[in-house]
C-alpha cells in the first residue's frame, strides 16, 4: 500500500517551512516530495511565451524528463497528485485568487526571487496572512513585534479586501517569526514582546491563532 500521508499533512508542513520527521524515514512520501518539487521547477516554463513554435509544451515536459530519476509505475499517480497540488498554488499564490468561503486566518509562503529549496524558506520570501475583517495580524521575530496590521487598515503591507484584510510582509532578515492573527483584540495590545502580548490574550480570554517561520 503507498503512503498518502504527504499529499494529507506532509505539504502542509513544507509550506509552512516546517520539518517533517515522517518524510524522513517513508519512502513513498519522500518521493512524493521529489516530484512536487521538479513540477514546481518547472512552473516557470509553463505559460511562458514562446512565439512561433508550438512545441513549447513538449519541451516543458522533456525537461520534467531529463530531472527526474527511474521510478516504480506508481510514480505515475503521484506526479498526477504533484501536478493537481502544484497548480493549486500556483493560482492561489500567484494570481491571488479566492474561492468563495475559504476559511481565514490563512497563511502562505511565497517566494522571492531565490528559489526556495524544498522544506525552508529563504530571505526575500514574503509571508502572507489572510484575516477576517475584526482581526489584526502581528509579526514577530526573535520575540519582538515587527510588523502590524489593524483591522482594515491601508498601510504598506495592509490590503482590506471583500473578507477582511491581506497582510503581506517581506522576511528580509534570517531568524524565528512567528505571525499571529487575533481576532478583536484589546486596544491597549500589543506591547511588542512577544511573550506579554501572549499571556495579556490568553488573560482576556482570546486565542490567537499562530504560524511559526523559520528562515534561512
Amino acid at each position: 500500500m503507498t503512503c498518502e500521508r504527504y499529499w494529507r499533512d506532509g505539504i502542509v508542513l513544507v509550506e509552512r517551512g516546517l520539518d517533517d520527521p515522517h518524510r524522513d524515514g517513508c519512502a513513498d512520501c519522500t518521493l512524493a516530495h521529489a516530484s512536487r518539487q521538479e513540477l514546481i521547477d518547472a512552473l516557470p516554463l509553463i505559460g511562458a511565451d514562446y512565439p512561433g513554435d508550438p512545441d513549447w509544451q513538449a519541451k516543458v515536459w522533456r525537461r520534467i524528463d531529463e530531472q527526474r530519476r527511474p521510478a516504480p509505475v506508481r510514480w505515475r499517480w503521484q506526479l498526477a497528485g504533484a501536478l493537481a497540488a502544484a497548480c493549486a498554488i500556483a493560482l492561489w499564490v500567484g494570481i491571488g485568487r479566492e474561492r468563495p468561503g475559504e476559511a481565514r486566518p490563512a497563511m502562505a509562503i511565497i517566494p522571492g526571487e531565490v528559489a526556495m529549496r524544498s522544506g525552508s524558506v529563504t530571505v526575500g520570501a514574503r509571508l502572507r496572512v489572510e484575516v477576517d475583517e475584526t482581526s489584526e495580524v502581528w509579526i514577530y521575530r526573535g520575540g519582538h513585534l515587527v510588523f502590524r496590521c489593524r483591522a482594515r487598515e491601508v498601510a504598506e503591507g495592509c490590503t482590506p479586501d471583500s473578507d477582511g484584510m491581506v497582510a503581506q510582509f517581506v522576511l528580509l532578515v534570517p531568524g524565528k517569526y512567528l505571525a499571529i492573527a487575533v481576532k478583536t483584540p484589546p486596544s491597549t495590545l500589543p506591547h511588542g514582546e512577544l511573550d506579554d502580548d501572549r499571556a495579556a490574550l490568553i488573560s482576556a480570554g482570546i486565542e490567537p491563532d499562530e504560524y511559526p517561520v523559520a528562515v534561512h
